[in-house]
This record gives structure tokens, sequence and C-alpha cells, in this order.
């Protein structure tokens, strides 16, 4: 789990293993005890620490008792047993504010939800790149457009030219949402079973008439 993308990047492993090792890590991650109080400190737990240990670690007896059901052992290096961090010697730590603070990300990194967000995004991204791009409306990518030197006259132009795309991509929504207006929907007929009137005896004011079918009514017998 620990060198899942470097893995990945190697070719040592497919995309459907490092995704799995990726979300496998969610659940041995150091987590919260108790919410952060008001200057941002937080209590976090070790995942070996009791009540519920989700790893087994020889320096959290309490995780390893014939009781345990976790099934992932955290390796413990010779380096480890002599120099233990604070959360190896007890069961939570306060961890304050700017621990982590430069790595701290809302969603895990290549997570489900990140994916779901980032992708969104890109694709937003790049579908907007693509449109302004367009070398029969603003061609914002071609120089020959903006025959003028210096940052601040090329980045006007841009500017006006962005303008525009956004005036062209709200004016094509609001077509579409208009001709989606004007379609009525034309519902099925409810009944599809044949009228009583199929059934019914001929009489003498329909006899020779045309029937639903256009077929000719049976002459009248006594």
């Amino acid at each position: 789990m620990v060198n899942a993308t470097l893995d990945f990047r190697k070719g040592l492993i497919d995309e459907a293993t490092h995704l799995a090792r990726i979300e496998e890590r969610r659940g041995h991650q150091i987590r919260p005890k108790a919410r952060a109080d008001a200057d941002g400190h937080t209590r976090m737990r070790c995942p070996a620490s009791k009540p519920v240990p989700v790893v087994r670690c020889e320096l959290k007896p309490g995780s390893e008792g014939p009781a345990a059901t976790a099934k992932v052992r955290i390796p413990v290096t010779d380096v480890l047993r002599i120099h233990r961090p604070k959360v190896c010697t007890q069961e939570s730590v306060t961890l304050p504010p700017e621990a982590g603070a430069k790595y701290a990300q809302a969603l895990p990194h290549e997570s489900p939800e990140w994916h779901a967000t980032y992708a969104t995004l890109r694709n937003s991204v790049e579908g907007m790149n693509g449109f302004v791009k367009d070398g029969a409306r603003e061609a914002i990518d071609d120089p020959e457009r903006r025959r003028i030197r210096g940052v601040a006259p090329q980045s006007v132009l841009v500017a006006f030219q962005l303008f525009a795309a956004n005036i062209r991509k709200i004016d094509e929504f609001l077509t579409k949402k208009a001709a989606e207006a004007k379609k009525v929907r034309k519902l099925p007929p409810r009944r599809r079973t044949k009228s009583i009137t199929t059934w019914a005896p001929a009489t003498a004011a329909t006899a020779g008439a045309d029937d639903a079918t256009g077929d000719p009514d049976p002459p009248l017998t006594a």
C-alpha cells in the first residue's frame, strides 16, 4: 500500500491493483478520535489502538490478542523499536494544526472521490479549451489573430475573445433550452384492448356500414 503509486508508475502493477491498494489504505490511516478544538488541535489514534484495532502491531499488544480480527500487520523495524514515536507508546496523541498541513488533502489522492471531482473539473477545462480554440470562432491559440506586441495588449485582446466565447456558449445553451421547451411529448394511448362495439351484435342502423376495421358488416339474419 505504501508503494502503490510508485509500483504503478514503474509498470509493476496494473491500474485495477493500484486503485485497490489506494482504497485499502483508508482503513489503516491514523484517524481522529475526536473533533478538532477551537484552535485546530485534533486528538488522533493509531489504527492498532484499542478498542477496535484495524491492524496488528507488536508495539500495541491489544491488537494481537486472540480476539483480534485484523489481518494486516504493521512491519516494525529495529529503528522503530528503539526510537518509538509517541503514537506507538500511547493509545492516542494530540496533533497541532500545522502538523502535516503542507501535505493535507481534503480528498485522498487517487481515491474514488478524488477521481470523481478532478476528472469532472478536468473534462470541463479541456472542453472549454477546445471551445475557445475553434478556428472558425475565437481561435484563441492562433497568434495571427492578435497581431500586436506586448503582454498587456495581448491580455486585453484575449479577454475580449474569452468574453465572446462565453456569450456564444450562453446563447447556445438558451437556444437548446428553448428548443426543448417546444417539444410536446405525445403520450401513447392508455388502452390497447378492443372496444365493446367490436363484440356487439349488428343492428338495422349499422347493417352494411363499415366497422372499425373497414370491413362491411354481415347481413342481418332472423
